[in-house]
């Protein structure tokens, strides 16, 4: 596939908008560029459903009997696009000026797809013997709760891989591990009253003032600690829902955060210090109970950085004559957290710029092809 024929694909997937829904457009284009390959017995296709319209896609080509086995992952689905009239270029247009790419998930992260497809493509065309086998994953629902990645791990897909390459943005660096997730809610219920007797109704809102006290208290010993990689965990409220009327005491409110937890600081130690907050705050006023969810968790995962796939494309980046790239921790949360097993080579390196889920959304077809590029050299070396 030349890079103008990757383009047009791209441009095509680009102009489906995945959001949440309709991934299994993007399995049906890529799947039939694929067919003419498996018809000749160079790889396997298998659809995963997850819901209507949203199936997962595996495609499997390389040697049976390789001794390493190396998972290829990138998601079909994006975020909303927001208001389109505040878009220069429409959001799922995918159109090209000045040799840019605009468009919802062009950086996340539909150039990663598609640029490690077409290498996957060109590699079985050209008949190159691969070292691995290469286990290409297409997820749904990742920017939601990684339902795909889910779905794949729970079935075993990525049993026996021995690396990982998560084709998402990351710019001019390799990201051998990323942080954890969690994403909770805090509900409270007092009792109403009105605002001139406070003192006959239990302030709901008050309720979380004092969860929020307590919870910064308890987690800053946790957020203090720094790992060399991914530096220190975080916790940060991020919604907050209370009261009905300015002068009525409010009976209920609720608030949500957000925490990145590293392997100092990991998922048990911060529910472990949520719990502690809410059995705390559940002191302080009288009349209001609260109570703690934890709506979704991702551990935080990784390999160590001179490990053999990061090895492989640190060489292959000094075979076009560039520099070693930096390796870095992964702040953001990706498939990775699902499908990577202990022992198993990590990188997500993928092309793509800082303007994921923004307006304007772009990436430079340079380095898009560039990808492709080195996707190629990566796959059949590792």
């Amino acid at each position: 596939m030349t890079d103008e024929e990757a383009v047009a694909l791209l441009q095509q997937v680009m102009q489906i908008p995945t959001v949440g829904a309709d991934e299994a457009k993007i399995a049906d284009i890529l799947a039939a560029k694929m067919q003419p390959l498996v018809d000749a017995g160079l790889a396997t296709i298998e659809r995963l459903p997850y819901a209507p319209g949203r199936d997962n896609l595996i495609i499997v080509a390389g040697p049976k009997d390789a001794a390493t086995k190396l998972g290829i992952d990138g998601h079909m689905d994006v975020v909303a696009a927001g208001d389109s009239a505040k878009w220069t270029h429409a959001p799922f247009a995918a159109e090209i000026e000045d040799g840019i790419l605009y468009g919802r998930g062009a950086t996340d992260m539909k150039a990663g797809l598609i640029a490690s497809f077409v290498a996957l493509y060109n590699l079985l065309v050209s008949g190159v013997q691969l070292n691995s086998q290469l286990h290409f994953f297409a997820t749904v629902g990742e920017e939601v709760d990684n339902y795909g990645a889910r779905q794949l791990a729970a079935a075993g897909y990525n049993d026996g891989l021995t690396g990982l390459i998560v084709c998402e943005p990351s710019g001019p660096q390799i990201e051998p591990t990323t942080r954890g997730i969690i994403d909770y809610t805090v509900t409270a219920t007092g009792k109403a009253a009105h605002s001139s007797t406070p003192e006959e109704g239990a302030n709901a809102i008050a309720g979380l003032f004092a969860y929020n006290a307590a919870a910064a208290k308890l987690t800053a010993p946790l957020t203090a600690k720094a790992h060399a990689m991914l530096g220190h965990a975080t916790h940060s409220i991020t919604l907050i829902n209370g009261g009905n009327q300015v002068n009525i005491i409010p009976k209920a409110a609720s608030l949500r955060g957000n925490i990145r937890t590293t392997p100092l600081a990991d998922n048990d130690d911060f529910t472990a210090a949520l719990t502690a907050a809410v059995a705390e705050a559940n002191t302080q006023v009288p009349g209001v109970k609260l109570s703690l969810s934890i709506d979704s968790t991702l551990p935080s995962v990784g390999s160590p950085a001179d490990n053999r796939l990061v090895q492989t494309i640190q060489s292959v980046q000094q075979q076009f004559g560039k520099e070693e790239l930096p390796v870095v921790g992964g702040t953001g949360i990706c498939d990775a957290a699902l499908l990577l097993t202990p022992g198993m080579d990590m990188a997500e390196f993928g092309p793509g710029n800082d303007t994921s889920h923004q307006t304007d959304e772009c990436i430079a077809l340079a380095d898009f092809t560039a990808a492709i590029a080195s996707y190629t050299k990566i796959f059949a070396q590792y």
